[in-house]
């Protein structure tokens, strides 16, 4: 699950919470006479308060139109602040919004879309609190108001990936008569949006931008996200722009991460140690994460920045694991980044407790509830159960897999699988394949385009006049999840088109796009949106080019490199994820996040292939919706 994901039942909370305070002094009247009861206990008062919202709803009924809508409008509020959201939407969906003031519309539509979204309804929540009305209101309506719609807004609009209006929004929030825990709100929540953006985009934003405010925030952002820098020097990099923006809003008040800064730069590690296989059959992965993390190394020694003395342990050798690890803590290590192996980690995990904080690069079969292990690695299920939350975010429900047979494809299967089930979506039809297969079959069968000629055969043995016929795809499909390496998905894509579903939206991981550009092979590609490592448009990063420069990795090992690069980057930072679940680190695999077990979670970036090369998706890519609620591209 996204950072943001885990973030939205904690935003609709808070906002529920001002709802109901607003509800509740619209409708009741304080106690002025002597011996007035003591304060309900907070059960009782819950019970009051339904009460109330059921004996509003019961008196709209009696009552004509506007003070109907507005009753029940006053009645939604109160029961959305208890939580109940059925109610909530039975309740809305009776009030005739055009009875209501502008103020009550804004109301309405913050009221109603918490409630939509707290469903997962987020397409149909965003068309609510977007509607043209307000756009024409705003002035109209009173800050108090417009503040938690603003939010529930940008908020909505970052979920579904639409960076561009979300920051857009936060704008328009900063323009408010906001208080201390309002700023700060609304700080964090931008912040969290620019550093979607890639280093690459931002750059260009902060040279082209006319606003001073958004030139500062853009390279504020660019600090925050810069996947090279160590501790030590974006603080000095942080303490730069200080001095050159004095009077930013995040000065005086910082984004939460930037408050944190501070604390990881205290009590660092000054002897890691590097497990990694050297040799043996991991021995070429092994050297591409080394190399990663060593050019990260020294990308922070040439920055003038304090630096651990780095050990590297061989663990392709016979020896046993154990020794080699024993031997690391006995000359002195301090933190451990490794091991590779599955093995290994399996190891880890089953020794009770560990003598030093250690980063193992692979997953086991399950997490761990202590603070002295954490898994990371390049897990396909992460990518997969992103794809299957962007597709649902997006408005689609009923999808269609093609996965191949290989260990991989299958892991990925299975996340997409349990995670598009958990959300409410469900799988009309799953195929598997080999490298061998015929593409054309695959996707024909998929589609049912066999059945639908073999309906045309039987109707023209029962007519005697010439037919007109062209064949349907199955209809209870509106996405293609597609997990393939390059050269099975240039096969799958194109065949979409042969068989009456080019306008099927295709979606895919990393693994759909070969690393470099080749935009004569890769049009068979385009219109696919993929989920892809940051390392991809960091060109401008000084790691990868000294990782670049000096190895010239080759495709397949690039994301290898940007392991071991993150991997230095993120074990200091790792007692900061603890504390704050919700922060991110911004490496070259993804946006790192960390699970109560210990195990880190990448949020990659949205891309998409156009013409023939892949591109970073910043705005709303979803599919309009037709008539009848289903979705095209």
């Amino acid at each position: 699950m996204s950072a943001l994901s885990r973030r939205i039942p904690f935003i609709l909370n808070s906002l529920a919470a001002g709802t109901l305070a607003l509800a509740l002094a619209g409708c009741q009247t304080p106690s002025t006479q002597p011996g007035a009861q003591v304060p309900a206990a907070p059960g009782d008062a819950l019970t009051a308060n339904r009460q109330s919202a059921m004996r509003l709803i019961s008196e709209a009924r009696q009552l004509p139109s506007p003070q109907k809508d507005q009753t029940q409008l006053q009645a939604a509020a109160i029961l959305y602040g208890l939580g109940d959201n059925a109610t909530v939407r039975d309740t809305a969906s009776n009030i005739d919004p055009e009875q209501l003031t502008d103020s009550e519309y804004a109301q309405y539509a913050h009221v109603y879309g918490s409630a939509l979204a707290a469903d997962d309804e987020f397409f149909t929540a965003l068309d609510l609190v977007s509607a043209p009305r307000l756009e024409q209101s705003w002035f109209q309506i009173p800050a108090t108001t417009a503040l938690p719609l603003r939010n529930l807004r940008a908020d909505l609009w970052s979920l579904m990936g639409d960076i561009d209006s979300g920051i857009k929004e936060r704008q328009r929030i900063a323009g408010l008569p906001l208080d201390e825990q309002a700023t700060y709100t609304n700080n964090d929540g931008l912040w969290q949006l620019l550093t979607q953006l890639p280093s690459k985009e931002l750059r260009l934003r902060a040279e082209e931008s006319l606003s001073p405010e958004m030139r500062a925030w853009y390279q504020l952002a660019l600090l925050g996200r810069d996947t090279q820098a160590d501790i030590s020097t974006q603080l000095t990099a942080l303490s730069r722009w200080r001095q050159q923006w004095p009077a930013h809003t995040a000065v005086q008040h910082p984004p939460q991460a930037l408050q944190l800064l501070e604390q990881l730069a205290s009590q660092p590690a000054q002897n890691v140690a590097l497990l990694l296989p050297l040799s043996g059959p991991l021995g070429a992965a092994g050297h591409a994460i080394r190399d990663g993390f060593m050019a990260a190394y020294y990308s922070a020694l040439d920055a003038g920045a304090p630096t651990p003395q780095v050990q590297v342990y061989d663990t392709g050798t016979e020896q046993p694991f154990e020794e080699i690890y024993q031997t690391a803590i006995n000359n002195g290590a301090q933190a451990i980044v490794g091991p590779l192996d599955k093995s290994k980690v399996a190891n880890l995990l089953a020794t009770e407790s560990l003598p030093v904080p250690t980063l193992a690069l692979n997953y086991g079969d399950e997490g761990r509830l202590t603070d002295d292990l954490v898994q990371f690695g390049l897990a396909i299920e992460d990518e997969a159960r992103q794809v299957a939350q962007q597709a649902y975010r997006q408005g689609h429900r009923q999808a269609m897999i093609l996965a191949p047979e290989s260990g991989w494809g299958q892991r990925g299967l299975q996340a997409f699988t349990e995670e598009w089930n958990r959300l409410g979506g469900s799988v009309s039809v799953s195929r598997n394949y080999k490298d061998s297969t015929n593409f054309s079959q695959l996707v024909s069968d998929a589609l049912l385009i066999p059945e639908s000629k073999k309906r045309e055969r039987a109707l023209r043995s029962k007519l005697a006049t010439p037919l007109k016929f062209t064949p349907r795809r199955r209809g209870d499909v509106d996405m293609l999840f597609v997990l393939a390496q390059p050269q099975q998905a240039r096969q799958i894509k194109p065949m979409l088109s042969f068989f009456y579903a080019g306008e099927l939206p295709v979606y895919a991981t990393s693994q759909v796009f070969a690393g470099n550009v080749d935009r004569q092979r890769d049009r068979d590609i385009n219109g696919v949106r993929f989920t892809a490592l940051p390392w991809l448009f960091e060109d401008d990063n000084q790691t990868k080019q000294n990782i670049v420069k000096q190895a010239a990795p080759a495709p397949a090992f690039a994301r290898l490199y940007a392991l071991g690069a993150d991997a230095f980057r993120l074990y200091p930072r790792l007692p900061i994820l603890r504390q704050f679940p919700d922060q991110q680190v911004y490496g070259l695999t993804g946006a790192l996040s960390l699970t109560a077990d210990g195990r880190i979670v990448r949020e990659q970036i949205w891309a998409k292939i156009d013409k023939g090369a892949p591109v970073p998706i910043t705005t709303n890519q979803a599919p309009s919706r037709l008539s009848d609620g289903s979705v095209r591209n």
